[in-house]
């Protein structure tokens, strides 16, 4: 029941953050500035919650990861109702001060959710738990554009799509008060679960100094590195994609809007049965799972790239690639979080989790902008397109990395767990 409040949260506050793309055609002509110029606003909202989220995941790791949770999204759903407030966005100055303090909720909520998901889910279920989540962020994706598209028609305008995306998570936060526990950290842990049933208390919190034992970890390193490519993709064609296919391919508005939500959909589902598809191959051995991922990512490089060069390519043949694409390209979605789960202390998750997030913002955040950019130099949406894809390149390269570090990795911290298990033992005795 608290994974379906936590879906549901995140799945309002991912339709907040693309509702921005289906308005920005509007959001130029109301503000009098580029569409290049707009792009700043995405990159902004990504960069400043990816900041926050460093900050409340290291509180995660040292306090009640419940409270935490309900005051970042009480406060990071604020700004984005106040979005749809006319008197607040009158000026662009207003709108972009707004969007940015709205990266608060996303960033906040990105450590504790998993970190939480790693004490309520075994490994073994990790990655299924995880897919739910980035299931929501699908939908997000697709919904939002969406909202945004709808509120157009609406005499209250875009405004409204951000009020409709923010006041759900008001009576969710208030269910999740409510239902939700906070659970013991470690107690999913095979090795420490004995031990915390017999009433052991895993008393392990983070300190400044295991930071060095976070960036030590190699799984750790080459995940946030490859995060950075990795994501340049994912932040650049949600804000320009219903453009870009408008330019290249023709698309009307509606049209674009579609093949986004069939990308989104097909992404999103498919994202949850890899998951299942991962969690069974770690068990196999741990190395089969960043493998399928950095697999996923480079076949589904392909129907991208077909995308936006074929010229001959009808309406059916553009949605259909965009299906394909979404479908291989969720591979390491939620799999990259099971991934981080699986070789990280319990009292290190939250802090790592913004670490990567910060690292996946960098490339999601300078996304829309690096989009900007590549297209005030090229001219070109085609060559814009192509360079985003590459990134991909890069991502997948360094996933092969993970596979020859992971196992040793979650060697090292098996073994740290049995000695912390027999501690335990000894002095619940």
């Amino acid at each position: 029941m608290t994974l379906a409040i936590l879906v549901l949260m995140t799945f309002f506050l991912m339709c907040d953050l693309y509702i921005t793309p289906a308005i920005i055609d509007d959001l130029a002509i109301e503000y009098q500035v580029s569409h290049a110029s707009l792009s700043w606003v995405g990159s902004a909202f990504a960069l400043v919650g990816a900041l926050i989220s460093l900050v409340i995941g290291y509180k995660a790791d040292r306090t009640s990861r419940k409270k935490l949770l309900i005051w970042t999204v009480l406060i990071g759903e604020l700004p984005c109702f106040l979005t749809g407030l006319q008197f607040f966005t009158e000026t662009y100055s207003g709108f972009f001060l707004l969007r940015v303090l709205t990266g608060i909720g996303v960033g906040g909520v990105y450590p504790i959710t998993f970190s939480l998901i790693g004490d309520y889910f075994q490994e073994r279920h990790r990655a299924t738990a995880s897919a739910c989540v980035d299931l929501a962020w699908g939908l997000g994706m697709m919904v939002g554009p969406v909202l945004g598209t709808l509120a157009l028609t609406t005499d209250y305008g875009w405004r409204s799509a951000f009020i409709w995306a923010s006041v759900p998570n008001y009576p969710l936060v208030i269910l999740f008060a409510l239902m939700a526990r906070d659970p013991k950290r470690g107690q999913t842990e095979t090795v420490l679960a004995h031990a915390i049933s017999d009433g052991a208390d895993y008393q392990y919190r983070i300190q400044w100094h295991d930071l060095k034992t976070i960036f030590t970890n190699r799984t750790n390193l080459f995940c946030f590195l490859q995060g950075i490519p990795g994501s340049i993709p994912w932040g650049l064609f949600p804000f320009w994609l219903i453009v870009m296919l408008g330019q290249i391919k023709g698309l009307s508005r509606e049209d674009a809007t579609w093949a986004w939500e069939l990308f989104a959909i097909s992404a999103g589902i498919s994202g949850v049965i890899w998951a299942v598809i991962g969690d069974r191959l770690f068990v196999r051995k741990a190395a089969y799972l960043p493998a399928i991922c950095s697999a996923g990512v480079f076949i589904g490089m392909v129907p991208m790239l077909l995308l936006f060069n074929l010229e001959t390519l009808s309406l059916h043949g553009q949605f259909t690639l965009m299906v394909i694409a979404g479908i291989l390209i969720s591979v390491p979605a939620s799999n990259m979080k099971a991934i981080i789960m699986n070789v990280n202390r319990p009292e290190h998750r939250a802090t790592v989790f913004s670490l990567f997030n910060l690292a996946d913002n960098i490339g999601k955040g300078t996304g829309p902008a690096i989009g900007g950019l590549l297209l005030s130099v090229s001219g070109s949406y085609v060559a814009m397109a192509n360079y985003a894809i590459g990134f991909w390149l890069l991502c997948g390269s360094l996933l092969l990395v993970v596979t020859l570090k992971i196992g040793r990795d979650r060697r090292t911290l098996t073994t740290l767990l049995e000695q912390r298990a027999e501690q335990l033992e000894t002095h619940t005795r």
